[in-house]
């Protein structure tokens, strides 16, 4: 009877973490696990004037990060990520979204407060973004 009720603690105590998900990777574990992803993020950045923070991620790809979520756009599972200025996180981001694959990447600067688009989403990239962002 007491190895019974034992047996009850013992599963008991593991069903939650049997039950919990897998963690999503980071943002920058992402880009070294596929490197598509980081590709993309280059396209996206590539030519455009950014934060010293931001040029150093594309290199190091090391900032303050969470991991990444799969949210849906026209149907499709995409993939956004975000990231900070180390130290400085407070209206000092980058949401990026990944189309399925990495094909391709968008995203929404917030520097100093002020808010600008990185490569050139339509209003479905836009709108996912907006809607995670608030």
């Amino acid at each position: 009877m007491l190895a019974r009720i034992l047996l009850a603690f013992v599963l008991l105590g593991a069903a939650p973490a049997m039950a919990q998900a897998p963690e999503e990777p980071y943002l920058p574990d992402l880009m070294e696990q596929q490197p598509a992803y980081l590709e993309a993020w280059k396209a996206m950045v590539a030519g455009e004037k950014l934060p010293a923070w931001v040029n150093t991620f594309t290199k190091t790809q090391g900032a303050v990060a969470a991991p990444v979520k799969t949210i849906p756009v026209a149907g499709q599972p995409y993939t956004l990520g975000w990231i900070c200025e180390p130290h400085n996180c407070g209206g000092n981001e980058v949401y990026a979204l990944f189309a399925p694959d990495a094909r391709q990447a968008w995203g929404l600067l917030i520097d100093d407060g002020k808010r600008r688009w990185l490569g050139k989403p339509d209003a479905a990239v836009q709108a996912a973004i907006q809607n995670a962002v608030e």
